[in-house]
């Protein structure tokens, strides 16, 4: 008797500390959610591959090649802005960011959106909570590869699961009716051939099909609360003609898949739970009817996981703007100019702004680290961040609807056995390829042509440059050479950066001043960091010979 009571105490005792701990753990996130909008997010594992199977799967026109992404360190960016609360949020947001292209009408509705999370924290909270429901567990962003081919997830010989689920019915009934030795011992057998099969079939060959299947399956759930809870909000109306075609024909049961799928590693009770279902089929036999529905839906549910994705990455956008010291919604020109007050990289804290009117090409010199690549990168990013999440990092910012793409950081490439040179002139050839007399294109280019001699560098780099200038195209271009900044005539305006020199220092105001630059530092700054004296002199000796 004391054994069983001191049992008792002990499973009681457990029960509590599993429900205080789970308690605990729902604080924690509830109080996450409410802390860290306009927050900058916290640096985690990026799960690259991952996160584009969307971008990957779903296609779209890129605006925003592979090379331009990295010349831009854009993982950083998107990483930046990423304060998203679920899988889909996230991957639709790394996709608009590449896709860099949005009509009037998404821009308006990104705009009500974050309206809507500005004006009251309130139902930010619940609307952030309900799509955190969502979670972010590694299989759930493989749900739109899984979806397009679900066919080839069908489960084979389902009759079989079928009479297995029939025959542990029938026993169960014989058990109760006859009650005898051999009717219990043919339930014992049943369960445990079914049990053995659920082990063996469903934890070992299709346990991440059905915990994926739960989790899209989960995600007409919250697509439905939030077209009930948004509806006079306007911010998801796009859900509701696409809700009946997938959520009205969906088994309910199905939504059970998802809740399973988070139990079947949870504690003791809802491991038991999870095998007694396992019994009786009821994963196998739920997740094919859930699979049926899926083949005929195809395309509703991609735009219901566009939809939710993008109400998602609109929060996400709207964290991020709060963020930031300096704001903007871009305005669109239908001239060929750019016009940018006190614009800034968006990952650098305490950034020195600058302002351009650039109504032509341009060449921006100017001294090592002065800050011209920093600045170049800075107006690309913001021409991606203005078409995709109709944000920039500035005062103001005019800009045209235009293809952005780069040439900066050009490395060799030993496995194709392409040297410097050769990957810096196929990055440039890709530009030209760009160029359409139907689409303006900004290009930015980093030290064009430094991999060749000084001679043929500077032929080229003009050759190419007076090209560009007689295309559809806003050329920017940073450059050491000097002989550049004589294509005025070819309309090409002059910028630089300088510094000024101190007794033993060197000091930068990163300032974009009009007009070329006139000092070098190259040869100092080997001082500055305390090369021998010797190679210094040498060095300044050398350099008066050549002038």
């Amino acid at each position: 008797m004391e054994a069983a009571i001191l049992v008792v105490i002990m499973i009681a005792g457990f029960t509590y500390s599993a429900i205080k701990t789970k308690e605990s753990w729902k604080n924690r996130c509830k109080r996450t959610l409410k802390e860290k909008y306009g927050k900058e997010p916290e640096k985690k594992e990026f799960k690259r591959e991952l996160i584009r199977n969307y971008l990957d799967t779903v296609g779209g026109t890129q605006q925003v090649d592979e090379v331009t992404w990295n010349d831009l360190n854009m993982d950083d960016v998107y990483q930046r802005i990423n304060n998203c609360d679920s899988t889909m949020g996230e991957e639709i947001l790394y996709a608009k960011l590449h896709y860099a292209k949005q009509t009037k009408e998404e821009e308006e509705l990104l705009e009500k959106r974050i309206a809507f999370c500005e004006a009251d924290d309130e139902k930010r909270y619940h609307l952030e909570e309900t799509l955190s429901k969502l979670g972010k567990r590694d299989e759930a962003y493989y749900i739109p590869s899984f979806i397009q081919t679900v066919e080839d997830f069908a489960i084979s010989n389902l009759w079989v699961y079928q009479m297995l689920r029939i025959l542990l019915v029938v026993v169960v009934v014989a058990a109760v009716v006859f009650h005898n030795i051999y009717a219990l011992s043919a339930l014992v057998v049943v369960f445990l051939v079914n049990l053995s099969v659920y082990i063996f079939t469903v934890r070992l060959k299709f346990d991440q099909e059905i915990h994926m299947m739960g989790t899209a399956a989960y995600l007409i759930t919250v697509a439905r609360e939030l077209e009930q809870e948004y509806q006079k909000d306007k911010i998801c109306e796009e859900l509701a003609p696409l809700l009946p075609l997938v959520f009205a024909k969906m088994d309910k049961k199905a939504f059970l898949l998802n809740i399973q799928s988070r139990n079947a590693m949870g504690d003791v009770f809802e491991m038991l739970q999870d095998f007694l279902l396992g019994v009786t089929q009821w994963h196998i036999l739920t997740y094919m009817k859930v699979l049926n529905q899926f083949m005929d839906n195809q395309d509703a549910y991609l735009k219901i996981y566009r939809v939710v994705g993008e109400l998602d990455a609109a929060v996400s956008t709207g964290s991020f703007r709060k963020s930031l010291p300096l704001v903007t919604v871009p305005e669109y020109e239908e001239t060929k100019q750019l016009e940018m007050e006190e614009i800034y990289h968006p990952l650098l804290h305490g950034a020195v702004t600058n302002s351009m009117e650039l109504q032509h090409n341009c060449i921006i010199t100017g001294s090592n680290a002065s800050g011209k690549s920093t600045f170049i990168k800075t107006i690309a990013v913001n021409v991606i961040l203005a078409q995709s999440i109709h944000t920039c990092t500035a005062k103001r910012m005019h800009l045209p609807h235009a293809k952005m793409i780069t040439s900066m950081a050009v490395r060799d490439d030993i496995l194709s056995g392409d040297s410097y040179f050769i990957k810096e002139i196929k990055y440039l050839k890709r530009i030209l390829d760009a160029l359409s007399e139907d689409k303006l294109v900004i290009c930015v280019i980093d030290e064009i042509l430094r991999g060749t001699n000084t001679q043929e560098r500077i032929a080229a780099s003009k050759a190419i440059m007076e090209y560009l200038a007689h295309h559809n195209c806003i050329a920017i271009v940073a450059s050491h050479d000097k002989e550049l900044t004589e294509l005025e005539k070819i309309g090409y305006d002059n910028y630089h950066f300088s510094e000024e020199f101190g007794e033993g220092d060197i000091v930068f105001d990163y300032k974009l001043q009009k007009g070329p630059a006139n000092s070098q530092n190259a040869i100092r700054l080997l001082s500055f960091t305390g090369f021998p004296e010797t190679i210094i002199e040498r060095a300044e000796n050398i350099r008066s010979e050549y002038r």
